[in-house]
């Protein structure tokens, strides 16, 4: 099977790329199945960042997804980030781009789903500290909905992608929130 990549230069192809393996990820596409081998003795060790009433598992050897388990935080939610090196100079209108790329991406791979950009915001230039933020509905076939937000935070320490879902909006937006305060540090 191909994929399109992402019409970006360099570093900002990668970062989209593994962005978009994080929105899979989350989306239950390209997981790793339930058969899979133990893990590592690296994937035992806990999250840089975690946050209390979430339990969480690795994806990969870098990514950390988290499952909402309390009530205040929407049964079924989850989160998902991933940290990155420092230095990318994307701007707004690269990862707007880049959001395109990935809708385009995840509908082609489940026919019949519906995604809708319900808005893009950010940071204006390349200064850090700087965040990029792009809330998304999906639709599947089936006719379930559920909100997605995907953030990119941009520091001098280091970049981080998070990426939140929720069968409801506002819980989508607390949950996000709750994660970049937590991960902000990482960043600063």
């Amino acid at each position: 099977m191909t994929t399109a990549a992402p019409a970006f230069p360099g570093s900002h192809r990668i970062f989209v790329r593994s962005l978009l393996l994080v929105v899979l990820t989350v989306a239950g596409i390209g997981g790793a199945s339930a058969q899979s081998l133990p893990a590592p003795p690296s994937a035992t060790q806990p999250p840089p960042v975690a946050v209390k009433g979430w339990r969480h598992e690795r994806s990969g050897a870098d990514g950390h997804v988290f499952h909402c388990e309390q009530s205040s935080c929407g049964a079924g939610s989850k989160i998902s980030y991933r940290l990155y090196p420092a230095g990318n100079a994307m701007t707004l209108d690269q990862f707007r781009d880049g959001q395109d790329q990935i809708v385009k991406a995840l509908e082609k791979r489940t026919p019949g789903q519906r995604i809708t950009i319900l808005g893009v915001d950010g940071d204006k230039g390349t200064a850090v500290p700087r965040t990029f933020r792009a809330r998304r509905l999906t639709v599947t076939p089936g006719g379930a909905s559920e909100y997605q937000v995907n953030g990119l935070l941009f520091g001098p320490r280091a970049s981080a992608s998070l990426i939140s879902s929720a069968s409801n909006e506002k819980v989508s937006n607390d949950n996000y929130a709750k994660f970049v305060l937590a991960l902000a540090p990482k960043t600063r």
